[in-house]
């Protein structure tokens, strides 16, 4: 499986469809629009770099929880997320998949939040508590359910190498991760 590391802050062009630029297009602040942008451009250049169609034939559907599919491709499964500064999309062949990035702050009381969510052996440090926050929404985003709900199934887990400041993880359904990790840089 392929993970790919994308930076919000440089622009590679965009690539987008009409749907696209108009929800790009109702964000408030400039920078949430620019990466939000940036972000979606790289998932379907990753995309077509995976299926072998152009960036711009590239067509979702969206499940009863908003997990996005490929429309128009079998058997590539994918799952993107952004957080700050950084993106991560995961892309696997047929296995199902979710990845979750997040920027640790210090102002948030991610404790509080998994309580919240039923987890009860909590770590103390921030850091891990949002590593165990990022292995959560993995897994949620995996299967494409309800965030505030743990799915059951057969996942298997990992962290990733994410940015100073970031933490990162992916899950993958019945199957161990042996996770390539790539730039954008390459598509360019």
């Amino acid at each position: 499986m392929d993970v790919w590391l994308i930076s919000l802050e440089s622009d590679a062009g965009t690539v987008l469809s009409p749907d696209e630029e108009e929800r790009a297009a109702r964000f408030r602040f400039e920078q949430d629009r620019a990466r939000w942008i940036r972000a979606h451009s790289a998932l379907r250049r990753i995309l077509a770099h995976a299926s072998g169609i152009s960036a711009e034939a590239i067509r979702f559907t969206l499940g009863p929880h908003g997990k996005p599919a490929l429309a128009n491709v079998e058997g590539v499964e994918f799952s993107l997320s952004h957080a700050g500064s950084w993106a991560m999309v995961a892309v696997t062949k047929g296995v199902p998949v979710g990845i979750d990035i997040e920027r640790i702050r210090e102002n948030v009381n991610m404790a509080a939040l998994l309580r919240r969510l039923g987890e009860t052996e909590l770590p103390d440090s921030p850091a891990d508590l949002f590593r165990m926050w990022n292995r959560r929404e993995a897994r949620t985003k995996a299967l494409g359910g309800p965030l505030l709900e743990l799915p059951r199934a057969d996942f298997r887990l990992c962290d990733l190498e994410a940015p100073n400041g970031y933490s990162a993880a992916l899950a993958l359904v019945g199957c161990d991760p042996v996770v390539r990790q790539h730039s954008t840089s390459v598509l360019r």
